[in-house]
């Protein structure tokens, strides 16, 4: 990091060094209602690269020389100010007044168009602008995937419990896809993925996602949503929709304070008080999350800046764990189980597990700055470090699940068994940097380079490696279990042209794209992993998070090449029509082939338009599903006798793959489809918008498959070290269908009172593609189908995690009022349906005659009602640029429905879902906020 600071200082000097000042425009940017400067506006020259932004005090320069110039200037939540100014030899003051926006559609957006920017009324395609520094002042969230969940329908993040890795990095999706199916950008630049592969039994199961959390909140402007399919714009990923991640160029000095807790009931004692009248709710405090960012940006010159964020998160563990009801301790003879419990002065909630929120602390820093070498060109800079530390549980290890050969030596540390800890250590970096601005005649193009890194290192601990009993004289504890990296390379050539005397304007943009990934797997400490002693007959390896071996152990790497050519021309001023080229090969499975985007947009009246858009995408199997390679040794009950299982994850180019026949990977294709509508009446605006994506060859992970009686394979699978296996494949195609519509009003009321109101929905319908049978068409192999495994490839509970296992529909409604210095902040979100789908086999004999049979209902099945959350937020404005904002998340202390079957509640453990989730099971968040800025 010291290294990084000095070469950012370095730039920056230079770029001083050759800055020279020259007479222009100046004045300031005021607030038309309260007459207060505002900070962060952007003032550009229409055509031209040229531009700047106000400063803390809402004052700006913009160095140009004499002559006549459209002056832009924008500002999220203000209306949009395009004039003429003449620009004399002496210079020349111009102030400008901005009125606040009644809506967000006037907002101007650079994702999905490499034209100047167009507002949201104007895209071919749907595109969110979300002012996140302004969105912030008015919820308890901390986290961007937090932010976005509530605010946006398209977009869902549940934190999830009880999932290894995936407890600390969020997963996200936007229209119900998976995380690896939207492009993340960082201001227009790919950002790097994490190297956490979801594994286990979540939403998002066999999908690598993008940690935006790892980006501070306080250091980000806004952010844009582009609900469409533009891998043929940005490359791979892009199958749902694209992300951009604006940062903040403002100056002068702002951030905020916040702490938070939930202040909560819920139902902990639903199991064992179901019917006997006593009570089932408890009260609880916990999850305590303080929040402290600071935001500070200075000018460079007249044009250039440097703004540095920095912030750091404390968030408290939450726990909604129901009692446990099963055995504890082994059987005493003329004891129960309870009064064995009640003899050591215990109670039940003494073996409680965690289930909620992980523990989680870090912070980060980020840097954003850009300086102009001379009039026509501007060097920017733009980067970061987060590093966080979390810490999660996994399953209580009750004294009489303890294995008897080595109880003796457990119960010596943990007489009581003890609840094994997931910790992790999590490190996020990234640097861009480039030059752009103007060449030749008229040419603007943009070269820049872009390296990102995430580590993920896994640690355990209050633990033990129960082979060591017996091995060694001081068991371990505590264990250093390896962990996974990932970094990306990005090296991007844009240019880009208006011709104004092509009908209404034509512009054409190309560029290439080369990038090179790594992923590489680290091994555990060797106590992480060994088994000291075969012949206790108990699973190797640290209990709850078993190391890395040294066969999973290694780096892999691949490029790949792209080139791109878009087009956006006004035919007249109320049509436009795009479209979008592009080709990749990459170095491992080769060409992705051509890829293309046709979007149009055209005007019926003034203030009423349509849209839609065709196009074809892609996605490149990552690099983490292609090499993850995981295996630990378990131990189950075959004829009666514990026998030693190895039981992993496999890389489809290793001998197991090889023997049931799965073969490599291979680009998941899309096509994309859109149609919609945007309309301003008087105060009131609406956009709706329709899509389909159609996905072949869709990529999941496995479950477990095994010999199942066939010699052959067992013996093949001996040879190679394993008895369990299963795979990441190109195993479904999917069709996703849906809705989304969002409506705005805003009003100015006598005496200063001011109301905006904007209702907002995604209507989701994502599916399996079916076969004429009605049941999936998975494309198993041969051998699967041979040794009656199609169950284990893909079952019921993997069908229910694509099409019903998150939200099928989000609504949500926000009113903000504001008056004089006092403001509130009230807004409803509805929560659709969730459904699990049990994977049991409904018939054991003939499961591939009846694993999809839906109208034969399993039993644990179980659908989730659809619910509602509100937040409500009081602000009052204390002094000039400081604002005190109170409230509560979730003020009604709503929980998702109870599981109605003893089957799904792990012994009462489970009183809410962990396989589905619509909001997560905290309940009512408290917090108070302090905003300011300077």
């Amino acid at each position: 990091m010291r290294q990084f600071y000095r070469f950012s200082m370095i730039l920056v000097l230079l770029f001083s060094s050759v800055y020279t000042f020259a007479q222009g425009l100046k004045g300031s940017i005021k607030d038309s209602k309260t007459g207060q400067g505002i900070p962060g506006v952007s003032i550009s020259v229409q055509g031209r690269t040229t531009g700047t932004v106000s400063d803390g005090n809402g004052n700006y320069v913009l160095k140009l020389q004499a002559g006549s110039y459209m002056i832009k200037v924008s500002a999220v939540g203000y209306q949009v100010i395009t004039e003429n100014v003449q620009i004399d030899a002496s210079g020349t003051s111009k102030n400008f007044s901005l009125v606040e926006s009644i809506s967000s559609l006037e907002e101007v957006v650079v994702t999905g168009t490499r034209s100047e920017g167009r507002t949201k009324i104007d895209t071919p395609v749907p595109v969110d602008v979300i002012p996140l520094s302004q969105v912030t002042n008015n919820v308890g969230q901390v986290d961007i995937n937090q932010i976005l969940t509530f605010v946006a329908p398209s977009f869902q993040s549940s934190r999830q419990a009880i999932s290894d890795g995936t407890d600390h990095v969020d997963p996200a999706q936007l229209r119900g896809l998976g995380p690896d199916q939207v492009l993340v950008l960082v201001n227009g630049k790919r950002r790097h993925q994490s190297s956490l592969v979801n594994v286990n039994g979540t939403v998002n199961r066999g999908t690598v996602g993008t940690d935006m959390n790892a980006i501070p909140a306080t250091a980000v402007d806004k952010i844009e949503i582009l609900r469409d399919g533009a891998a043929a714009q940005y490359g791979s990923d892009a199958i749902a929709g694209v992300i951009n991640i604006v940062l903040k160029k403002q100056t002068g000095l702002s951030g905020n304070l916040s702490a938070g807790e939930y202040v909560t009931s819920y139902a902990k004692n639903y199991a064992v008080n179901f019917s006997n009248g006593l009570p089932k709710d408890v009260s609880v405090q916990d999850g305590f999350t303080g929040q402290i960012g600071l935001n500070y940006g200075i000018k460079l010159g007249d044009k250039g800046f440097l703004n540095i964020t920095g912030e750091y998160v404390s968030r408290g563990r939450t726990n909604r764990t129901g009692t446990y009801t099963g055995q504890v301790y082994p059987t005493v003879t003329g004891q129960t189980d309870d009064q064995i419990i009640a003899s050591k002065g215990l109670t039940r909630d003494a073996f409680d597990m965690r289930i909620g929120n992980s523990e989680v602390k870090g912070g980060g820093i980020v840097v954003n700055g850009a300086m102009p070498i001379n009039d026509n060109i501007e060097a920017y800079i733009f980067g970061g470090y987060n590093n966080k530390k979390g810490n999660a549980a996994g399953f209580y290890r009750y004294p009489n699940g303890v294995p008897a050969a080595v109880r003796t030596g457990v119960f010596a540390l943990y007489p009581n068994g003890f609840l094994p800890e997931i910790t992790s250590d999590v490190t996020d970096l990234s640097i861009a940097a480039g030059i752009r601005g103007k060449i030749a005649k008229n040419w603007n193009f943009d070269l820049s380079n872009v390296y990102g890194k995430n580590i993920f290192d896994y640690g355990v601990q209050n633990s033990i490696n129960y082979s060591q009993i017996g091995s060694v004289s001081t068991p371990q504890t505590s264990f250093d279990a390896g962990g996974n990296t990932f970094s990306q390379n990005t090296t991007n050539f844009d240019m880009s042209r208006k011709y104004g005397d092509i009908l209404e304007g034509l512009n054409v943009a190309f560029g290439a794209e080369y990038r090179v990934d790594e992923f590489g797997t680290r091994a555990g400490e060797e106590a992480s992993y060994k088994n000291y002693n075969t012949s206790l007959g108990v699973a190797a390896g640290a209990q709850v998070f078993p190391g890395f071996l040294p066969s999973n152990a290694g780096t892999h790497s691949r490029s790949n090449v792209g080139v791109y050519t878009d087009l956006e021309l006004d035919v007249t001023k109320k049509w436009v029509v795009s479209g979008a080229l592009r080709l990749e090969n990459y170095s491992d499975f080769g060409s992705t082939g051509l890829k293309y985007k046709v979007a149009t947009r055209y005007k019926l009246l003034d203030k009423l338009a349509i849209r839609g858009a065709v196009s074809t995408g892609f996605r490149a199997p990552s690099l983490q599903q292609q090499y993850y390679s995981k295996t630990n040794t378990l131990f189950q009950t075959i004829n009666g006798v514990q026998t030693p299982v190895e039981s992993g994850t496999f890389p489809n180019s290793s001998q197991p793959a090889k023997i049931f026949g799965i073969p490599e990977l291979k680009a998941e294709s899309s096509q994309s489809y859109s149609i919609g509508a945007t309309a301003e009446l008087g105060k009131l605006e609406v956009t709706v918008d329709a899509y389909q994506i159609d996905i072949k060859d869709r990529i999941i992970l496995t479950n477990n498959f095994t010999a199942n009686g066939n010699a052959t394979i067992a013996a093949q699978l001996a040879q190679a070290g394993a008895t369990t296996v299963n795979f990441f494949t190109n195993a479904i195609d999917t069709r996703s269908r849906g809705i989304e519509a969002v409506v705005a009003y805003a009003t100015r009321l006598p005496q200063g009172h001011s109301l905006k109101f904007t209702l907002a929905g995604a209507f989701i319908d994502n599916e399996v593609i079916k076969g004429a049978d009605g049941k999936p068409a998975i494309k198993a192999t041969p051998t699967l189908i041979e040794t009656g495994q199609l169950g284990n490839y893909f079952n019921r509970e993997d069908q229910s995690r694509i099409e019903v296992a998150s939200p099928r529909s989000k609504i949500t409604g926000t009113i903000n009022y504001k008056f004089g210095k006092f403001g509130a902040m009230l807004r409803a979100v509805r929560f659709g349906e969730v459904v699990y789908l049990d994977p049991t086999m409904l018939s054991s004999a003939n499961f591939v005659a009846n694993a999809f049979n839906n109208n034969n209902k399993e039993t644990l099945d179980q659908t989730f009602a659809p619910k509602i959350t509100t937040d409500l937020t009081l602000n009052y404005q204390v002094a000039k640029g400081i604002n005190l904002a109170v409230g509560a998340n979730n003020i009604f202390d709503v929980y998702q429905d109870i599981h109605t079957h003893s089957g799904n509640m792990s012994a009462g453990r489970f009183v809410y879902s962990r396989r589905v989730q619509q909001f997560g099971f905290n309940g009512r968040y408290v917090f108070a906020r302090l905003n300011f800025n300077f």
